[in-house]
């Protein structure tokens, strides 16, 4: 369940989440901040969109997701070139350190107030789009 929106002017955060209930929150919040939303539902589909997408701002990855785990699509995402600006925050609900690659971690469950603030300080430049909505 592949679900991207088309505005151009908005930064492109990809959310790879399986749980749809998190996903649905993290999606809407987003938007609401003006930022386009693609969403995936574990690794895989998350490295099929990626490779589609042009340059994310973020990439919100559940370091959980069933068939191809968190680290699997960091590791690939990182090989990459065309990503090696993009910046890479995990989500969690267990204590570990910062994988590599990644840049910062999000505790589950996630405050919508800390999702955002740390997209802010990942996707610079989005002010203008804030509360435009969708």
């Amino acid at each position: 369940m592949a679900v991207v929106t088309q505005v151009s002017a908005r930064s492109t955060v990809l959310l790879v989440e399986d749980d749809p209930d998190l996903r649905g929150a993290m999606a809407e919040a987003l938007r609401d901040e003006g930022h386009e939303v693609v969403l995936a539902l574990d690794g895989e589909e998350g490295l099929r969109l990626l490779t589609a997408l042009e340059t994310p701002c973020l990439v919100l990855i559940d370091l959980e997701t069933p068939l191809v785990r968190g680290s699997v699509l960091v590791e690939r995402l990182r090989a990459d070139a065309r990503f090696n600006r993009t910046r890479v925050v995990g989500l969690t609900g267990d204590p570990q350190p910062v994988p590599p690659g990644v840049a910062a971690l999000l505790r589950k469950p996630v405050r919508l107030e800390t999702l955002l603030t740390m997209v802010r300080r990942h996707c610079p430049g989005q002010d203008a789009a804030t509360g435009s909505g969708s």
